[in-house]
This record gives C-alpha cells, structure tokens and sequence, in this order.
C-alpha cells in the first residue's frame, strides 16, 4: 500500500481577506491530484504553500511526516524533494535547452547528470531541440523544459501551476502524454492546478474542488462525475442542466442535475423521465451538435449529441436516462 507522502493539516491563510481554511490533503507516493476551482478561490497559494514556498497563517505541511520549515525563517524557501513550476517558466535565457538542463544538474557527478539529460530530453519530447536557446522555443517548449529542470534532480513531488495554459491543443496533449510518462516512469507524486476538465481527468487519480477557501469535494474522476453532489462543483466540471425534480413529475424543491451529453432525444429508452421539448437552437461544434431545448419560460435545456437530424422549431422527445440523474444542492 502506498504511503502518505505529503500532507496537509488545516491549513489557512490570509491576505487582504481569507484564502484558504483550515484545509486538509494527503498525496501518496505516485499518485496525481488535480485541483480545480475558479480564479481567486486560492488554488495557486495553496500549491505553494504544499511546496514550502508561501507561509501558512495556521496549520502544517508534513512532508515523508516531517514538517516543512516555515519558508519565511529559511535562507531559501522550498524543499530539495518538492518541485515547483511556476507560470512563467523560470528558464535561463540566452542558454540553449541542454544547458538549462546541466545547469539543474550542477551539484551532481557527470554521470548521473548525463543519463538525468538523455532521460528528460526524451520524456518530454526535447531531443531534436536540445542545442536551441531558449529564445527560439515554442510555448509548449519552454514549458516541458521548465518541468524537465524541476525533475532533474528526481524530486519526490511534482507541483505545477495550470502548465497548459494559453497551449493549443496539439501542443497540450504532447504535454499531457509527457506528465503521464513522468508518472508511469519514475513514479513521481504530482500536484497541479487546471481549469479544464480534459486535463483533470486526462491525469487525475483524485480531483479537489476549492471553493470559499475550502476543499468541498474529493474523490476518484468518474466518482466526481457521476455524484458531484453541490452545484458549483457540477459548474466547474462541464455544462449541467439544473431541472427541478417537479418539472419531471416527482418530488417539490429537490433539484437534479444531468450533465448535457448523457440527455437522449427521440430515443427508446425505457426511463419514466421524458418530456416533450421545443427545439429552439441547432449548432454545429466540430465532434457534436449542442441542441437548446425551451423548458420553461424562463429556463434552456442543453442537449450534446452527435446526431444532425433534429430541426429547429420542431417538438422532441427528450429522454433523461435515470441513470445519469444526480441530486444536486447549495454548498
């Protein structure tokens, strides 16, 4: 069974205004948490702070069980066993991509230090640029090296602060496949922050929702999904329908929740919950159809499915499968 490997014990912090409260995590070894919330609600400070780098105001972070030094008592904030990648990369310009590399690994025999470069340039898709300076790299570039130099020196703990962000798709998906390698191959324990939902379940082994200063959901990617129990979280997660239970014909101010591609129009599905529906927008979006049905006077329905022969202005059977329905409530 894999050990607990970093830890936090109700954590808090404040600037102008609370941050974080009284939060609790455990990371064990090899595993990759994702934590996901909107902007503001602390998720980058509550990085830093895992990698020893920000303050708490109360609380600890026990890393292997030991407690981290507070970063504000040391000559040089951080822990050896605790890599951090910031936004901005952190690269040493005017130096080619193997340079940044040896420079990762100056304290280290040559030896080791040589077949560290050959791995990393390898995992993270590096060798055929390894001799360009850093002026001449692509964003998805710059940014796999950033996290190759944060994993030269075998660190314990991976951090990473939304690494895809402003990537096209091609060049986040390299990345992705490259964090997964890490993590197969050197079974290293990864902590990042993300927006976006392909990206947290691409990698996760366990998602947080921060909200309010607070972690309100853990769990397993597909548990999150299927149960994500307060609507805010089903509103980070992807587009949820919101239908009273009374609107399917059972129950008053309860309020269930369906996510947009798991909704059936026109189907044979046995669920007693169907309803005749107005189809009132068709738009094409690549891979599917989003389809916007009238509930009510004042609510859409959206419906995400890849058949094209529903017309606008005509009236659907829309089928809400029992399976896919969630109860949802306030946090």
């Amino acid at each position: 069974m894999a050990k607990i490997i970093l830890e936090a014990i109700r954590i808090s912090k404040s600037f102008d205004k609370p941050i974080l409260s009284k939060i609790n995590l455990k990371i064990k070894e090899g595993e990759t948490h994702v934590v996901m919330g909107k902007s503001g609600e602390g998720k980058s400070t509550l990085l830093k702070i895992l990698a020893g780098l920000t303050a708490t105001d109360s609380g600890e972070v026990l890393f292997e069980g030991k407690e981290l030094e507070n970063p504000e008592e040391v000559l040089v904030a951080g822990h050896e066993e605790l890599a951090y990648v910031a936004q901005n990369f952190n690269l040493l310009h005017n130096r080619t991509v193997l340079e940044n590399l040896k420079d990762s690994l100056l304290a280290f025999n040559d030896d080791f230090a040589e077949q560290q470069i050959n791995q990393l340039l390898q995992l993270m898709r590096l060798t055929e640029v390894k001799f360009h300076k850093i002026e001449l790299l692509s964003g998805g570039e710059k940014q796999r090296l950033a996290i190759a130099r944060a994993l030269a020196t075998q660190p314990a703990v991976l951090l990473l602060d939304e690494p895809f962000t402003q990537l096209d798709f091609p060049t986040r998906q390299i990345l992705l496949d490259a964090i997964k390698e890490v993590k197969n191959e050197l079974d290293t324990s990864i902590i990042l922050v993300s927006h976006n939902l392909y990206e947290a379940f691409y990698l996760a082994d366990i998602i947080h929702i921060l909200k309010n200063g607070d972690i309100i959901k853990s769990d397993q990617p597909k548990t999150v999904y299927d149960n994500p129990e307060f609507i805010s979280v089903a509103n980070i997660l992807g587009e949820v329908n919101l239908i009273p239970k009374r609107t399917l014909g059972n129950g008053q101010n309860e309020l269930l929740g369906v996510w947009s591609e798991n909704i059936l129009i026109d189907s044979e599905d046995e669920s007693k919950y169907q309803l005749k529906l107005k189809l009132t927008e068709k738009l094409f979006i690549g891979n599917y159809y989003r389809y916007q049905f009238q509930l009510s006077r004042n609510q859409s329905l959206i419906v995400k499915s890849n058949q094209s022969e529903f017309k606008v202005g005509e009236t659907y059977n829309v089928v809400f499968p029992e399976s896919h329905l969630f109860e949802l409530k306030e946090d």
